[in-house]
């Protein structure tokens, strides 16, 4: 009686087993499902990146209007790249050092601030205190001034070094960029993949006017 009982329950274990073809089937459909969801997850993170760098870039440009209030309507003064600062002789002071008190305090490299880009993956934040640059043509001017101000055309070459490619573009004042991206951490190509908060204060892809075309226009300006 009890051998019939166990072989019964050998067969109703057998036939609730997965065979070897089922379970590398099961296993083939998580593989396509993952190969399928894999990249929309990876776009959903991206988006939120962008999302929180956007927020981030609008707040220091609340708090840059907060230092220009307190500086008699003057603009920060500070490197544009500190680890390699704009004169040997006289640097200047990094611009999270400036602008932390009105974020609610000092950027620094033990913790996520306001001052790092999510997707800064290569420690611009660690390095510079700042995930973002300072437009440094900008330095010491007034914010409520009527003068057309630029950038300098800058590419980073590595975290410690930058080269300067190009004469300056001018924006009108309400367009001025302010603070961006130090890198394409937000690939989207046709358009640049950097942020940046304007006078302003909306923020939006950093637009780039091609050398090419640039030329002809200083050019017919007269610059």
């Amino acid at each position: 009686m009890r051998t019939l009982r166990l072989a019964s329950h050998c067969k109703e274990a057998r036939e609730k087993a997965f065979t070897l073809v089922e379970l590398l089937v099961v296993l083939a459909i998580i593989g396509v499902l993952t190969a399928l969801l894999l990249p929309l997850l990876n776009r959903s993170k991206a988006k939120a990146r962008n999302l929180a760098c956007v927020s981030q870039l609008r707040q220091l440009g609340v708090a840059t209007r907060l230092y220009a209030e307190d500086n008699d309507s003057r603009l920060p003064t500070a490197e544009r790249l500190p680890s390699l600062p704009l004169s040997l002789y006289q640097t200047l002071p990094r611009i999270c050092d400036l602008l932390g008190r009105y974020v609610g305090g000092l950027a620094n490299t033990s913790g996520v601030t306001v001052f790092k880009c999510p997707s800064d993956n290569e420690e611009f934040f660690g390095v510079e205190g700042s995930s973002y640059m300072w437009n440094t043509e900008l330095n010491g001017k007034r914010i409520d001034s009527q003068e057309r101000l630029g950038i300098g055309i800058t590419s980073i070459i590595s975290t410690h070094s930058f080269v300067r490619t190009g004469t300056n573009i001018t924006w009108s004042v309400a367009s001025t960029p302010m603070l961006f991206d130090y890198d394409d951490f937000h690939p989207r190509p046709p358009k640049s993949g950097k942020n940046v908060v304007f006078m302003d204060d909306h923020v939006a892809p950093l637009e780039m006017i091609p050398l090419l075309e640039l030329e002809p226009q200083m050019g017919q300006d007269g610059h």
